[in-house]
């Protein structure tokens, strides 16, 4: 069935079951959705295929379905990792990570375990690909099938092969040979085949690593994955290249580039300008050399450039922060339960202390001072329990809006709402990175600690709520957790006069003390909000402004506030500010948005 039918299909099936309350057609709309994802990803369409797994995510959300959720996650990271989107391929695995863990999926944590590998593998953190390949490997020994673990002797004998150590490397890709060559697997077999001739070319073997490269093109030939088409193309030109023929190379990395472009694979295309680039040198083309060395250039530092390093970075933190914050809400959790049994304690014991004085008034008034005393002793441990459970509801309030904080002690959970206009503010440091490694660890910590209490007291002065921090990283929002006039505005000034802080902060630092020059963004749209997992008492935002949001402050400028066409729509009548209009920026992933600096008249 050609594509665009299927994903008509899937739509149709897809709202048949969103009327309807069949589990079983739930499941089979949601498979069908998979089933097309995975053909369109075969023929190269990637956005298809994304598209049908919104669909997907939507059908396993209607289910409450964690472990297909998790599914979706992995397989729209493997999509954007094959399109060089390393950061948005992890985020995917991370998330996917924490559904597998929360329902202990032991084969669900193996293939997202071995995703995240394949990243850092991308990334060339060799040390940690080599960690996540392991875990899986174990978990895939345990109880995993065959392909399974082929899947894992290949990646082992890919980093193997980077790790520039092809002899070792070979002994894996044989075995994965000899696993897809039993299940009769051709397009696996062409990609064992390929990668054992790139073993070969590192061997110096150029004669071998083309015969192998051949045979894994003539597997391909009646296939339509057009990705591994262009991967062996490619090594095919880099064999040219060894072998001295740079002609050939011309026309096999500009068979592999023009399919990079079409499904853009930025990966590949690195790979091909880097081939055609030097193949056209020595074809004494110099213009058309150079023109190929600046893509590759601006292709590579898109890629791996400090920006993506330092978003990397920032995935990463998260990760260890969710962790830990799991870990505190356990014991926060613990403490309200101590706190309240305490205090029903408390009260079963006077009312019991009571009874007893009672009768024991009637039957004996000898003893009435004796009694007295007793229920003198019990006002004070009520005392007692009531100021344990105030300091209690005092560590909730500091973790959860008060509406949010009542709402959960009063029924034991709190619903996430919709609450539009919620104007969501992001901030971080230039240049953190590089201006980190100047300092002691405990520099460091003290540095961000004193600037985001000053921040704290700022977002409560402006009547904002404090989302959380990661890293260098601060996140508030004004509008929450009920719809504000003038929330905007409330923002917008609050990061007016963070900025200001800062600057004062860097001029009262020392000589030759680095300085955290901040960046600021803010937009404003209607967001999801709610409490983050049954025991984790974190409050946290979902929705696409969260991301614009993000967009702004990393798309603006240090010591200015970067505002969305949409925020100054709501404060541009304001008279104590001015704006500086920026015109429609390009934004990784957005496309084109407006933007406006804003300041202080």
């Amino acid at each position: 069935m050609p594509g665009p039918w299927r994903c008509i299909l899937c739509l149709i099936v897809f709202l048949r079951v969103s009327i309807g309350p069949a589990q079983d057609s739930n499941l089979q709309a949601y498979q069908f959705c998979m089933d097309s994802c995975n053909t369109a990803e075969l023929a190269g369409t990637y956005e298809r295929a994304l598209l049908l797994l919104d669909r997907a995510k939507t059908l396993a959300d209607s289910a409450e379905d964690t472990l297909r959720r998790a599914d979706v996650l992995v397989k729209r990271g493997v999509i954007r990792q094959r399109q060089g989107d390393y950061n948005a391929a992890l985020g995917h695995f991370y998330e996917a990570l924490h559904l597998y863990e929360s329902i202990d999926h032991h084969a669900g944590l193996a293939e997202v375990y071995n995703d995240i590998g394949s990243v850092h593998h991308y990334d060339k953190n060799y040390v940690k690909a080599r960690e996540y390949y392991t875990l899986s490997l174990r978990l895939r020994e345990e109880q995993g099938t065959p392909a399974q673990l082929a899947i894992l002797y290949n990646n082992f004998g890919a980093l193997l092969e980077d790790l520039d150590r092809p002899d070792s490397a070979l002994s894996f890709h044989r075995k994965c040979l000899a696993i897809r060559t039993q299940q009769r697997d051709t397009s696996w077999m062409a990609v064992c085949f390929m990668n054992i001739g790139a073993c070969h070319k590192l061997l110096d073997a150029n004669d071998s690593a083309r015969f192998y490269l051949l045979r894994a093109k003539e597997l391909l030939r009646v296939m339509p994955n057009r990705y591994l088409h262009g991967s062996v193309d490619y090594r095919l030109g880099s064999v040219d290249l060894a072998d001295g023929r740079p002609a050939d190379a011309v026309r096999h990395c500009g068979d592999a580039l023009a399919v990079a472009m079409d499904l853009k694979l930025a990966p590949l295309m690195q790979h091909c300008y880097a081939c055609l680039h030097e193949a056209y040198g020595r074809l004494g083309d110099a213009p058309r050399a150079y023109s190929l060395l600046k893509r590759y250039v601006a292709l590579r530092d898109s890629m791996f450039g400090e920006e993506r390093v330092k978003e990397l970075t920032r995935i990463e933190m998260n990760h260890a922060f969710e962790r830990q914050q799991f870990a505190d809400s356990v014991v926060q959790a613990d403490l309200l339960r101590k706190a309240d049994q305490a205090y029903r304690e408390g009260l079963a014991r006077e009312r019991d202390q009571r009874n007893i004085f009672l009768f024991s008034a009637i039957a004996v008034l000898g003893v009435a001072g004796g009694l007295w005393s007793r229920l003198r002793y019990m006002r004070r441990s009520r005392s007692m329990v009531q100021r344990e459970r105030e300091r209690s509801d005092q560590l909730l309030l500091n973790i959860l809006p008060r509406g949010i904080a009542e709402e959960l002690k009063e029924h034991g959970q709190a619903q996430a709402r919709d609450v539009d206009g919620v104007s969501i503010l992001f901030t971080d440091f230039a240049d953190f990175t590089p201006l980190s490694a100047g300092l002691t660890a405990q520099e460091l910590v003290a540095t961000i600690h004193t600037c985001f209490t000053a921040f704290d007291a700022i977002v409560a002065r402006h009547g904002l709520e404090k989302i959380k921090t990661i890293g260098d990283a601060y996140m508030a929002a004004g509008g929450l957790p009920e719809p504000r006039t003038g929330s905007a505005r409330d923002t917008v000034l609050a990061a007016l006069e963070m900025q200001d802080y800062m600057i004062a902060f860097n001029k009262a630092r020392p000589p030759g003390t680095p300085a955290f020059a901040m960046r600021a963004g803010i937009h404003t749209g209607d967001v999801v909000a709610g409490i983050v997992g049954r025991d984790k008492f974190q409050y946290d935002i979902w929705g696409e402004p969260v991301n614009v949001a993000s967009r702004m402050e990393s798309g603006g400028a240090v010591d200015q506030v970067n505002i969305s066409g949409t925020t100054y729509l709501l404060v541009k009548d304001d008279p104590a500010l001015q704006f500086i209009p920026r015109g429609d920026l390009y934004v990784k992933g957005r496309g084109e948005l407006t933007m406006y600096f804003v300041s202080r008249r």
